[in-house]
């Protein structure tokens, strides 16, 4: 699986609203998608968005078809991303 990290921007009117309906999402919210993480950030975005996906064709779907369309957020910003633990050696 695929990992990505999206930025979202929310409207300053709609913080608490926003957040809550992010904090709802289920943790498989779209098909070949599981949710990681919702966190509050600082600075010029508001909260990221962790998630794994099967491949890119799901990740965009979840992201345009889901996250971008919660009511509140007004900007968002994907970084395609990778692991860098090393696997536990047994």
């Amino acid at each position: 699986m695929n990992e990505y990290l999206v930025l979202l921007k929310l409207s300053p009117t709609k913080v608490i609203d926003t957040i809550n309906n992010l904090r709802k999402l289920p943790d498989k919210p779209s098909p070949g998608v599981d949710l990681e993480y919702v966190m509050n950030v600082f600075g010029t975005w508001d909260v990221a968005v962790w998630f794994d996906a099967e491949n890119s064709s799901q990740a965009l779907e979840f992201i345009n078809e889901k996250l971008s369309q919660v009511p509140g957020v007004v900007d968002v910003y994907t970084v395609p991303a990778f692991s860098n633990r090393k696997p536990k050696q047994e």
